[in-house]
């Protein structure tokens, strides 16, 4: 029998999810309008125009994967990946955003790390069965 996600952690998974959508829909528009004015960065060198697209690529990366894969990592109940990648969501809002996710974020590492029931439900482990060929046998 598994054992119920706790709120907190629960609320967490949920602001993740809500702040990834955020930022694909918000990257998305971005993105369009670069294609859209792509006439307006014709004037500089192709190498020019390749690494500012990369860096836009990268940055984009760089936000959405963090949560993402947090998110994944919850689900998991992994403790040590889903502490690593909340730390690389922070760090990366820090670097990005400057603005109230760097607060948000805060709290969430905080709270994955002192509230007691999301880490006692993070490290345990999935009830699996072992299968051997005596199990397999109809």
């Amino acid at each position: 029998m598994n054992p119920k996600m706790p709120t907190l952690l629960n609320v967490i998974r949920a602001l993740l999810g809500v702040q990834s959508i955020f930022i694909g829909i918000s990257m998305t528009f971005l993105i369009a309008d670069l294609f859209r004015n792509s006439a307006d960065y014709s004037a500089f060198p192709l190498s020019d125009q390749i690494a500012y697209f990369t860096s836009i690529g990268l940055r984009v990366l760089l936000v959405l994967v963090p949560p993402i894969l947090t998110i994944v990592f919850i689900s998991k109940r992994s403790y040590k990946l889903t502490i690593t990648f909340m730390s690389l969501a922070l760090f990366f809002g820090v670097v990005f955003f400057q603005n109230f996710l760097v607060l948000l974020h805060i709290f969430m590492l905080l709270t994955l790390l002192l509230h007691k029931p999301s880490k006692v439900y993070l490290k345990q482990e999935n009830s699996r069965e072992e299968y051997n060929q005596k199990n397999l046998r109809l």
